[in-house]
């Protein structure tokens, strides 16, 4: 085994034990009071964010005090490595406040720009997503795939966008005038939102909030499980997604719809607020 894959297994493993005591704690709370304040851009944080973020962080700093860590709740841990972790302690705070039990942990490591392997952990339904770059996605250690749906008028895609935006206009005339056979209005995880793409549940996934554009650590570890499923994580112009950017737009879908092509070009000459 080469180097460089040895270290990625190791990385791998180590992460997995991380998310899942992350997921422990979001499960050891979920029915007691929250302590709850108030972040830019009407986002909430919780004391379970925090407390799942210090076991996260302490998993992953014990095994690799070298690396650098880029987290949602306890901001950047930065040292000479160019391995970084990008965490999520709890995506889908909202949801998790309002007893939904969609929401998750998320764990990536990047390098040099590059994500190289991604972890999203649904503890409610102890599911365990991982993957490698280049390599498979699995769901508990079982390997996943995409959907096989081509036909716009037999998806089935998960949208979520903006009140205020002009996206919402424009899916819900494509809804309409497109025949899609049914489209849902999911809240909570985005990167479980992803995930559900990825094992083939749904056939699309379309983010699109211009004012709330997401982070590194809400997308990055999903986007690659969809890749690693067969699957394609897409930006605005039809791009392959930077997840280590902020993105004001997401699609994710399986490589035969190819949904942005569907949703046609009128997406670029949407306003951006």
């Amino acid at each position: 085994m080469k180097p460089m894959q040895s270290l990625l297994t190791e990385c791998c493993r180590v992460a997995e034990e991380a998310a899942m005591a992350g997921g422990r704690v979001l499960l050891a709370h979920r029915y007691e009071p929250l302590e709850i304040a108030h972040k830019e851009r009407q986002e909430v944080v919780t004391n379970v964010d925090r407390l799942a973020d210090e076991a996260i962080c302490g998993i992953l700093t014990r095994h690799f005090p070298d690396h650098s860590i880029i987290s949602e709740e306890s901001g950047v841990s930065q040292t000479t490595s160019p391995y970084t972790w990008i965490v999520d302690p709890l995506d889908g705070t909202e949801s998790y406040i309002r007893g939904q039990n969609f929401s998750g942990v998320t764990i990536a490591l990047a390098c040099e720009g590059h994500t190289l392997l991604g972890i999203v952990y649904h503890p409610f339904q102890d599911e365990l997503y991982t993957t490698i770059w280049n390599e498979e996605t699995t769901l508990n250690g079982r390997p996943l795939r995409v959907s096989g749906v081509a036909a716009l008028e037999q998806a089935r895609l998960i949208i979520d966008y903006s009140p205020r935006d002009a996206l919402r206009q424009y899916l819900q005339e494509v809804e309409w005038n497109r025949g899609i056979k049914q489209m849902f209005r999911f809240g909570g995880s985005i990167a479980l939102n992803m995930c559900l793409v990825a094992k083939g549940a749904v056939d699309g996934y379309v983010y699109g909030r211009m004012r709330n554009r997401v982070k590194s650590w809400d997308i990055a570890a999903a986007a690659l499980l969809v890749r690693g499923a067969g699957g394609q994580a897409l930006d605005r112009q039809g791009q392959p997604l930077d997840t280590l950017q902020p993105q004001g737009f997401v699609l994710c879908c399986n490589a035969q719809l190819d949904l942005y092509r569907l949703l046609g070009s009128e997406i670029l000459s949407l306003p951006t607020p």
